[in-house]
């Protein structure tokens, strides 16, 4: 038999049940959790085989919080940093350009709706390439105030890799006729007619070797890189080409050349 005390605890346990919402869909919510699971999983791979000793030698802070290993705090931001950042699926990661000295939060003094715009593209396209690069790649960070630049974690190393989409009034220079040495530059067809240079040239030494692409589309430029570090690039030129060529990275190349995320591309200085 219930007791008085036990009675008044079920009512009023039904009577806050009442009052809540109704239970949303789960389904698109259960998709979209296992793939920020999956990131957070690649992410968490690099980071416990290397921790705060590997960003140290590549001159990288982590923002407080996204490393379990303990990091230097990144530079308290001068204006609203990016909504993004604290709940995004690929956290930013800071590179410092001078080991040990963090860079200026908001170098390019921009306004916070534009650094939200930025930062929502960067989410964007973190997540096309944790879907198209090779699966040796097993993290994938965007680079803060940087927005065509990003860190990704493959072999235990970690490579800069741009994906850049910027406007210019230049057309597409030929695919320059390099010696064997110094790399290699073919032109191939994807989407339709649609013409793009792959390049793979040493860089840094004749050991290490980086992956490049770049095709024109609408009134802009669009670049696809893989620098080496102490080794090659992991990413192979077709490799980039099979991320250039899926429906998916068109569509954002698409949006991107609608309205820019990047400055428009300086004239060159005649005879410079």
């Amino acid at each position: 038999m219930e007791t008085d005390e036990n009675i008044r605890l079920r009512q009023a346990l039904e009577h806050a049940a009442a009052e809540l919402p109704p239970l949303p869909d789960l389904a698109p919510l259960a998709v979209r959790e296992g793939r920020r699971r999956r990131a957070r999983a690649r992410f968490a791979v690099a980071t416990t085989a290397f921790g705060a000793v590997t960003a140290g030698a590549l001159g990288i802070a982590l923002p407080p919080g996204s490393d379990p290993a303990p990091a230097t705090p990144a530079a308290v931001p001068s204006s609203p940093a990016p909504s993004a950042s604290p709940g995004a699926s690929y956290p930013p990661v800071v590179v410092e350009a001078t080991p040990g000295v963090t860079p200026p939060d908001n170098p390019d003094g921009l306004s916070p709706a534009e650094r939200e715009r930025r930062a929502a593209h960067q989410q964007r396209v973190a997540a096309l390439l944790d879907e198209l690069l090779p699966e040796k790649v097993t993290g994938i960070r965007p680079v803060k105030d940087e927005v065509a630049v990003y860190r990704i974690t493959a072999g235990g190393a970690s490579f800069r890799m741009a994906v850049s989409v910027r406007p210019t009034d230049e057309p597409l220079a030929p695919c320059p006729d390099l010696p064997e040495e110094r790399g290699v530059c073919e032109t191939v067809a994807f989407d339709g007619d649609r013409e793009a240079q792959l390049m793979a040239m040493p860089v840094n030494g004749p050991d290490t070797t980086g992956s490049y692409l770049r095709f024109s589309y609408g009134k802009s430029r669009v670049l696809l890189s893989v620098d080496p570090e102490a080794v090659s690039a992991p990413v192979t030129p077709r490799e980039l080409l099979d991320v250039a060529a899926d429906p998916r990275f068109l569509d954002l190349v698409e949006d991107t050349d609608a309205r820019p995320v990047e400055t428009k591309e300086p004239r060159p200085v005649a005879g410079g």
